[in-house]
């Protein structure tokens, strides 16, 4: 009996080995799951490098998003329109926003020009002057991107090749300055708000509905003026005179005489000295050279001699004066082509014959008296061309060279409303 019983003792011993075996494998549990999670934070942390080590240049570090992208992710500004403002070793100055449905452009001496039709929209010009603040020559690659009311945001038209910026570059020497434009292609009716601008990494942000053009410079008027002649800009050409000084000339002279020196020579500001500049009025030294179609300088000292530009301030804006021998001086810059020759007569084997000679006594035929004029026209207009008789006194000009006024009463087209 006594050797089949089971002592309270042994039921002891049996229920503590049993507790010691479960603390066993929970310890064991324990030292397992942090290896196990360790091995897994691991493999993850792996992944996540791969992934950034794909998106990391050869050699560098991780690529950030689109820079000029996010120029305008901020509210900040540096400034309005016709505002000085700082961008790296450069400073740049937005001189006029203005909207155009046709771009002519001429880039350079020897490129030639063309044309850039928005088709469905519109474009913005961004009219504006940069200046190399440094003491060494540097080359300028603007990033830009504009926004409008709407919140859309739009790149420049790079196929617009526009003077000083050809391709998206521009040289300047120390202390240098010169203008350009950029061009967005917009909805019609788009109303621009904001412009941002990176320049070898450093940003700028203007604020296109704040007008500070009181603060431009008569020099920098200039230089966008010249601007306009190498975009074939006629409006704005005609409206940088100041009217006091126009000499009755019309807008219709400036597209007599102007049109035909676009596309055949290029104009180029080489540099400007002050003479002097007062409250309203000011003058400059001109440095210019005129270009043939294929890139030749014109071979011709007179024309292209430094010339003085006397300027004034009309309603806060710098215009230039327009001599009396304004239209003389347009006719001289514009190039005489020789008209094509008349194509040869074929030959014939017909035998010659001899006229017997005439009994008729010579006369000397006097030679007709033609009026001198300064320049052809540019096309041949009529009263059908125009839609208002308003429209059609624009292009009156001196001599009527477009039979506008038949009485010779001053009125263009008088049939028209």
């Amino acid at each position: 009996m006594e050797a089949g019983r089971v002592r309270p003792y042994d039921v002891l011993f049996v229920s503590a080995l049993g507790r010691y075996l479960v603390l066993a494998g929970l310890l064991a549990l324990l030292v397992a799951a942090p290896a196990c999670s360790g091995q897994t934070e691991t493999e993850a942390e792996g992944e996540e490098g791969q992934r950034q080590d794909q998106s990391r240049p050869q050699g560098g570090q991780a690529r950030e998003a689109d820079p000029i992208a996010r120029l305008l992710n901020t509210e900040d500004t540096d400034g309005g329109v016709g505002e000085r403002v700082e961008v790296g070793a450069v400073s740049m100055r937005v001189f006029a926003i203005r909207d155009v449905d046709i771009v002519y452009f001429a880039p350079g001496p020897g490129q030639g020009v063309g044309e850039r039709d928005s088709g469905s929209g519109e474009f913005v010009a961004v009219d504006f002057v940069a200046q190399n603040d440094s003491r060494s020559r540097v080359t300028l690659r603007p990033g830009a991107v504009l926004e409008d009311d709407s919140g859309a945001r739009h790149r420049p038209d790079g196929s617009v090749r526009t003077p000083n910026l050809v391709d998206g570059a521009m040289e300047l020497g120390a202390g240098q300055k010169r203008a350009s434009t950029l061009f967005f292609d917009v909805p019609n009716g788009t109303t621009p708000e904001r412009l941002g601008l990176l320049v070898s990494g450093d940003e700028a942000r203007i604020d296109l509905l704040a007008d500070e053009r009181d603060r431009v410079p008569p020099d920098d008027y200039l230089r966008v003026y010249h601007l306009y002649f190498a975009q074939k800009a006629y409006e704005e050409t005609y409206e940088m005179y100041d009217p006091a000084t126009t000499q009755d000339i019309t807008q219709g002279d400036w597209l007599t005489f102007y049109e035909p020196v676009w596309g055949s020579r290029f104009i180029g500001l080489d540099s400007l000295t002050r003479v002097f500049v007062a409250e309203d009025e000011a003058s400059f030294e001109m440095d210019r050279t005129f270009y043939e179609r294929d890139g030749d300088p014109v071979d011709d000292p007179i024309l292209n001699a430094p010339v003085l530009q006397d300027m004034n301030r009309v309603d806060g804006a710098w215009k230039l004066v327009m001599g009396e021998d304004l239209i003389s001086e347009i006719a001289a810059e514009v190039p005489q082509f020789d008209p094509p020759a008349d194509p040869e007569e074929p030959e014939t084997t017909a035998p010659e014959t001899t006229a017997p000679e005439s009994t008729v006594p010579e006369t000397t035929a006097s030679e007709p008296t033609v009026l001198e004029s300064t320049a052809s026209p540019a096309g041949d207009y009529g009263c059908s061309d125009f839609q208002t008789q308003e429209e059609a006194q624009t292009y009156l000009t001196p001599g009527d060279p477009y039979v506008l006024d038949p009485d010779g009463d001053g009125l263009a087209c008088e049939e028209l409303p």
